[in-house]
């Protein structure tokens, strides 16, 4: 095995009760608690405790289908809000959300962003998100529909507007001359006008440059190599979806040859692999207990999520008939070796469908597997979706983290200030715009 001399990187996603569809059905969940503050506060400060790098509070696994059938609770808080109130009450941690960029404004999103980041001290990240959270049937004005292409062209045009106005400030724009009667030196601060197809926004920014330059940008890697978006360079932490240590591989060194042909360095772009633990005792009772989540999974709700992952209404179609003939069904099937089952038995196993890593057995097996996909170079490290919360982030600190800490693959402290120290990012340089008239 060729030992990595650094060392792995953990990032922990919130959603609901847990990431296994049906979790908040399960007895160690507290569904009740959703909306209370209490219950976010003792996930951050776990996340924290366990030295993670990045909480992730996720509002984008709700699909609208599964929204309809009302069968999972999702994050009923919003996000930058409650985000707000656990940079509060965490020192280290990163904290990060989904902005829609079909549905927000560039100046509102980066105001939002970089007041977070100095309120935190330089610890906000975000991700670019091209779908509408709500559904645009519940939308009250804002733009107009806009197709997949267009959606994609919005996205990149915010994302430059948004680090154009991160860029207006230079650092030490804010003098504070008592003698003088000066606040902010007006030749570091710089006037945009971005006119373009989708937004026109005037700056400069209302508040000086986040501590981190930008925020980190998060972006989403899937088993269909949606990696490959026009933005690419701009993204710090790629989260990627998948399931065998092969593929892994190779996705990620196409993600690193991209990187380095785009001028960044490869270990500035950091690939972890989303993955859902579930864990026991022994092999055998972690077993049991995967059988035990899926008892929980709805036909209904495992269809509904099956809908959205395909874009396709298979709600109507009887649960123990003939598979329907929809685009994406079988090759979604054939690629999870999940041939010759129902839909009601599909619906069970939407998990696998989705292309989710579910790793069932115990904390040491788990830490075995973590090292060797991490050596053979599968990713930078993991994306934690706990299967129920929040027992099942606190099994993983208490139980999986002390283990990769002995073996020397995890920090036993923080040692830096911001998510960026945490993931060995550099600030990125500013634009230094010029004024414009």
């Amino acid at each position: 095995m060729n030992k990595r001399k650094s060392q792995l990187h953990l990032t922990v996603s919130v959603q609901g009760a847990g990431y296994h569809p049906g979790s908040w059905r399960h007895p160690k969940a507290e569904a009740e608690k959703l909306h209370e503050s209490a219950y976010f506060y003792r996930l951050a400060q776990t996340a924290e405790r366990g030295k993670f790098d990045l909480l992730f509070l996720d509002h984008t696994s709700i699909g609208e289908h599964l929204r309809a059938a009302g069968r999972e609770p999702g994050l009923l808080l919003e996000p930058f809000t409650l985000l707000g109130a656990l940079a509060s009450i965490t020192k280290h941690i990163g904290l990060g959300a989904a902005i829609s960029t079909s549905v927000m404004e560039p100046f509102a999103a980066a105001r939002q962003l970089a007041v977070l980041d100095h309120l935190s001290g330089g610890r906000t990240a975000w991700l670019a998100s091209t779908v509408e959270h709500l559904g645009p049937k519940r939308r009250l004005g804002g733009p107009p529909e806009l197709s997949g292409r267009e959606l994609i062209e919005r996205q990149q045009e915010f994302v430059e507007v948004a680090g154009r106005l991160w860029d207006s400030w230079e650092e030490g724009a804010v003098v504070i001359d008592r003698e003088q009667g000066r606040y902010i030196d007006s030749d570091k601060v710089h006037l945009i006008h971005h006119v373009g197809k989708h937004f026109s926004v005037r700056g400069p920014l209302s508040i000086p440059r986040p501590p981190q330059g930008h925020p980190v940008r998060i972006g989403l890697c899937s088993t269909s190599d949606n990696w490959q978006e026009p933005d690419f360079d701009s993204i710090d932490i790629l989260f990627s979806s998948q399931s065998f240590i092969g593929d892994a591989a190779h996705a990620y060194a196409r993600v690193k040859k991209r990187s380095s042909l785009l001028g960044r360095s490869p270990d500035k772009l950091k690939v972890l692999t989303t993955v859902l633990p579930i864990l026991g005792e022994t092999e055998e009772k972690a077993g049991k207990i995967a059988s035990e989540f899926r008892e929980l999974i709805e036909p209904e709700a495992g269809l509904a999520i099956l809908s959205d992952l395909l874009n396709s209404d298979l709600t109507g179609y009887p649960v123990d008939g003939p598979l329907p003939d929809i685009p994406g069904l079988s090759k979604a099937i054939k690629a999870a070796g999940l041939e010759g089952l129902s839909l009601r038995e599909l619906s069970r196993r939407i998990l696998e469908l989705k292309g989710t890593k579910v790793f069932v057995g115990t904390p040491e097996q788990l830490a075995d597997w973590m090292e060797a996909w991490y050596h053979d170079y599968g990713s930078d490290g993991f994306h934690i979706q706990p299967s129920v919360l929040p027992s099942g982030l606190e099994e993983f600190v208490e139980q999986v983290i002390p283990i990769l800490q002995h073996r020397g693959l995890f920090r036993t402290e923080y040692t830096g200030k911001t998510l960026r120290d945490h993931l060995g990012l550099p600030i990125p340089k500013n634009g230094r715009l010029r004024k414009e008239g």
